[in-house]
């Protein structure tokens, strides 16, 4: 017997408050009157949130809530804007705790442990679980909230997350959290797992690089101030040419710089996190980033075909399922870069076809193109299985049930 259910549920309602009626009780529908443990709720930004989250409760009650904004929403349907998009997942064997930390653009760090020390308050911690995680996605280093769960939580702890969006705007995105709406938080969700349940991770991204690497000189923060002593601004410049120059800072979602990490890099192989600028300034030549390139770091410029991001997200999609070790897939939580949907454009279904491709078409998915994307490079070997910080990446966690 199925011991996970899991439904998703769409809608693109004008009415704030009918949107999330409709969605949640289509979610419902779909696990058959089972009582879920979680409702994960993604929403574009054109709602009245307070609204949307009370359509939501109208039917559901108290059921814990987390969630947020997006730059897109994904489902088992596919890609959709100005909707939005629940799961109710229901099942006795998995545990569920939510917490939230505040203030996150003032202290990152800080952030991230209030939000942990939340969650431990009310669970017993598990070395085994697993913690999603939906921040703030204009809130600051993505580095400094892995630096805070690793303090925590250890550093191969599973951790799999995305940040928040506001369609494309770079403003100001809202984070939901039981039936509130917040600014500038975290939103975390611990689930531990029983005997037989199974979880898996994908990330890949599909960029290469285009063989030139240079040196990180000066940083600050999320800020890049010089690569090879040159200003950062300038010698990206240089790479692109004037007429790409010209595009700034919306070019930087094409070319994105990799940090190179020659310990774990091997026969010519680089890996590499990725970090794709946010804005820049002429005046002092720095590029803003989601997160650090810290000093010291060798870079390289990257860039990726259309064909090679939808085999990036399916690459992904196969080394989550071989984290399952033969277990049958339950649901799938997507996180991708909001890099990748502009890029991709009109073929951005195919990005999610690929992963179906791989799961099967009636495996339910939720997910949200987001600011910056947070998993492990690859889970299956210890050297990798730390999370790191991604950009215009796709990062994938799979929950399974082993076969009686």
């Amino acid at each position: 017997m199925q011991k996970i259910h899991a439904g998703v549920g769409l809608s693109d309602a004008a009415d704030s408050f009918q949107a999330g009626k409709n969605a949640v009780t289509d979610a419902l529908e779909r696990i058959n009157g089972q009582t879920p443990q979680i409702l994960i709720v993604f929403g574009a930004m054109r709602f009245d949130h307070r609204e949307l989250l009370r359509g939501i409760q109208s039917v559901t009650g108290d059921i814990p809530l987390v969630g947020g904004t997006t730059a897109g929403e994904i489902s088992t349907q596919g890609f959709s804007t100005d909707s939005v998009v629940v799961m109710a997942v229901a099942s006795g064997q998995l545990h569920c705790i939510a917490g939230i930390g505040h203030d996150m653009s003032r202290n990152v760090y800080a952030c991230t442990k209030e939000m942990i020390n939340d969650i431990l308050s009310r669970d017993t911690f598990d070395p085994d679980a697993s913690l999603l995680l939906f921040p703030n996605g204009m809130g600051g280093d993505g580095t400094q909230i892995l630096a805070g769960i690793h303090d925590l939580l250890g550093e191969h702890f599973e951790v799999a997350g995305g940040y928040l969006g506001d369609d494309e705007r770079f403003s100001m995105t809202f984070q939901y959290y039981n039936g509130s709406v917040y600014k500038d938080a975290i939103v975390g969700l611990m689930i531990r797992k029983q005997d037989g349940i199974q979880t898996g991770t994908g990330v890949k991204s599909g960029f290469e690089s285009i063989g030139n690497s240079f040196t990180c000189t000066a940083s600050e923060g999320n800020v890049v101030k010089e690569f090879d002593h040159v200003r950062a601004l300038d010698l990206y410049k240089d790479f692109l040419g004037e007429t790409r120059s010209e595009r700034l800072p919306g070019i930087c979602l094409e070319y994105p710089f990799g940090i190179i990490e020659p310990s774990l890099s091997a026969q010519g192989n680089h890996l590499f996190q990725l970090r794709c600028g946010l804005a820049v300034d002429h005046e002092t030549g720095t590029i803003s980033l989601a997160a650090s390139i810290p000093e010291g770091s060798e870079v390289t410029l990257t860039t990726a075909s259309r064909s090679e991001i939808i085999k990036g997200a399916l690459d992904a999609a196969n080394q989550a399922k071989a984290c399952l070790s033969g277990a049958d897939p339950r649901f799938i939580i997507m996180f991708s870069c909001v890099g990748r949907k502009l890029v991709l454009g009109r073929r951005i279904q195919e990005e999610i076809s690929a992963v179906k491709q791989c799961f099967g078409d009636d495996i339910p998915i939720i997910g949200f193109y987001t600011y910056g994307e947070i998993g492990p490079i690859n889970k299956m070997k210890t050297e990798l299985a730390t999370a790191k910080f991604h950009n215009e990446t796709v990062v994938l966690w799979v929950i399974g049930e082993e076969q009686a």
